[in-house]
C-alpha cells in the first residue's frame, strides 16, 4: 500500500514538473517584449532569438500612462504599485504600458534593485523576483540573454523627444504624455517579429465593444509586431459569442495565431469564413 501511494505521489510530482517545464511562450522563433520594473523606473526588454538580438529601452520617469481599464493616468514608475493595490500588477503594467506605446508587452519582471540588464540576468532564476514568466521561459531567456550580453549583441534604444507631448499640472509640475501617432512611427520597424512578418496575414479588426478606440489601439500593437492590418471597423451588427479578443481564420497562420493566443490573449472561435480567404478576422468584444 505504501509503495503504491509513493509511486502515485511520484507520478503526480513528475507530471507537475513536466507541466512547468513545458508551459511557456518563449521559443527559438518567437520573440517577446518584456516590461522590466525596477526600483528606479521601468524599461522594455525586446528579445529576438530569430535575429540573435536583444534591445533595451529605458523609459523616462516623468511619463504618465493611462490605466487600461480606467480614465486615470499614473506615472510609469507607479504602474506596479497601482496594480498591486488592484490585485493585478502584471496585467496593469503590460496592458496599460502596451496600449499607451502601441506595442504588445507579453510579460513583466519585477526586480528589487535598479532594474538594469545585468540585474535582469542575475535575477531571472531568483525566487524573490516576481514575474509571470514560466520557469521554463526564465531558464531559456536567461541563457539567450547571457549569450547576447557576452557577444555584445545588446542594442540600447532611446525614445526620441518627439514621441512625447509635454504637459503641466495646475501646480506647475511638468510631465510627459505619449503621442500615439508619433510613437507608432517610431515603433514600426523596431518591434517586428520576423516569423509573423513572413506569414503576411491580412488582419481585419472589428470593435463590437462599448469602448471606443480599442480596435485602433489593437491595430497599432499588431502592426508593431509586423502584422498587416487592412481594416479597423465598428460594426455593431456583427454577432460573435464570447468576450475579450476573439479571432477566426480560414487558413492556418501558425506563428501569427500563436502570437495572438499566447501574447495578446486572443481566443480562436468557430466562425463561418470563406476557406480561400487568406486573412484573420478579430473581434474586440
Amino acid at each position: 500500500m505504501y509503495i503504491l501511494g509513493g509511486a502515485f505521489l511520484m507520478s503526480l510530482l513528475g507530471l507537475l514538473v513536466f507541466n512547468i517545464l513545458q508551459n511557456g511562450i518563449f521559443s527559438s522563433k518567437m520573440g517577446i517584449n518584456v516590461a522590466i520594473v525596477g526600483d528606479n523606473g521601468v524599461s522594455l526588454l525586446l528579445l529576438r532569438p530569430e535575429e540573435q538580438m536583444v534591445s533595451w529601452v529605458d523609459l523616462p520617469a516623468d511619463i504618465r500612462v493611462k490605466i487600461y481599464d480606467s480614465s486615470a493616468s499614473y506615472p510609469v514608475e507607479s504602474l506596479w504599485s497601482y496594480g498591486v493595490a488592484e490585485k493585478k500588477p502584471f496585467e496593469t503594467v503590460e496592458r496599460s504600458l502596451g496600449q499607451s506605446m502601441g506595442v504588445v508587452i507579453a510579460r513583466t519582471i519585477k526586480l528589487n534593485n535598479e532594474g538594469k540588464i545585468g540585474d535582469v540576468l542575475g535575477g531571472l532564476l531568483s525566487v524573490g523576483v516576481k514575474s509571470d514568466l514560466s520557469l521554463r521561459d526564465r531558464v531559456l531567456i536567461r541563457k539567450f540573454l547571457a549569450d547576447a550580453v557576452k557577444s555584445k549583441k545588446v542594442l540600447e534604444l532611446r525614445l526620441p523627444d518627439s514621441v512625447f507631448d509635454k504637459t503641466a499640472d495646475p501646480d506647475g509640475k511638468e510631465f510627459l504624455n505619449i503621442n500615439n501617432a508619433v510613437m507608432a512611427l517610431w515603433t514600426k520597424n523596431k518591434f517586428v517579429l520576423e516569423p509573423i512578418l513572413d506569414e503576411s496575414a491580412d488582419i481585419s479588426i472589428n470593435n463590437v465593444s462599448d469602448t471606443e478606440g480599442v480596435g485602433l489601439t489593437l491595430s497599432r500593437q499588431l502592426e508593431s509586431a509586423g502584422m498587416h492590418v487592412i481594416e479597423v471597423k465598428a460594426d455593431k451588427n456583427s454577432t460573435v459569442s464570447g468576450s475579450g479578443c476573439l479571432y477566426t481564420t480560414g487558413k492556418s497562420f501558425t506563428m501569427t495565431e500563436t502570437f495572438l493566443k499566447e501574447q495578446v490573449d486572443c481566443k480562436k472561435i468557430a466562425q463561418t469564413v470563406s476557406t480561400d480567404e487568406e486573412k484573420i478576422e478579430i473581434w474586440m468584444k
